[in-house]
């Protein structure tokens, strides 16, 4: 993710669930996925705002199961103080992993312990290579540098270079995994590479 990072507006419900907000008006794409658990600094989509790109992300506090479904667009336009989705309470086990590394950007559930994870920033094809018979972008046991080029994810015949990047992300990893195979197909969160 190369957008710079915006904080969702978030409102409390009586029954401890809470209803994630759009923080500005604009076009909301990336959305999580119905049942995703999200903690604290997890993606909660991407905002395209004024011609910005902004990545979404959840506050200090914030956790929970998506409880409503995606929208059915890719790409849907949100005013100010709509209501992006809900998250439902946690139960004890979620909380768990909610206030730990999982669930947060870049610590999807099931890492190891210390590890960061690229993740595909929307559905569509995965290419390790810049082109066929190319070396790859990264390859397990090399080092990758916050910047570096991890592969690309085409849509509808345009190619989008995913980088190693992001919140927090170590200025240098080794590379523990290539999750996807070459022109594996992707969706929106999938984890492409992992690196410690």
């Amino acid at each position: 993710m190369n957008e710079p990072v915006l904080l969702v507006d978030v409102r409390r419900n009586e029954d401890g669930s809470f209803d994630i907000l759009a923080p500005a008006v604009g076009l909301w794409s990336r959305h999580p996925h119905a049942g995703a658990l999200l903690g604290p600094g997890a993606p909660a989509g991407v905002l395209a705002h004024l011609h910005c790109r902004f990545a979404l992300v959840l506050p200090d506090g914030v956790a929970g199961r998506l409880a409503s479904s995606p929208p059915a667009d890719r790409v849907v336009p949100v005013e100010f103080g709509q209501t992006l989705f809900r998250l439902a309470p946690l139960a004890a086990v979620d909380a768990a992993l909610a206030t730990s590394e999982a669930g947060r950007l870049g610590h999807p559930a099931g890492l190891p312990g210390g590890a960061w994870a690229v993740q595909a920033p929307t559905d569509g094809v995965f290419y390790a290579r810049p082109s066929p018979g190319a070396k790859p972008f990264v390859e397990v046991g090399g080092r990758v540098r916050r910047g570096d080029a991890v592969g690309l994810v085409e849509v509808m015949k345009t190619f989008n270079r995913i980088v190693f990047d992001g919140p927090g992300f170590p200025d240098e990893a080794e590379v523990l995994e290539v999750r996807v195979p070459e022109a594996g197909e992707v969706r929106a969160g999938d984890v492409l590479i992992v690196a410690r």
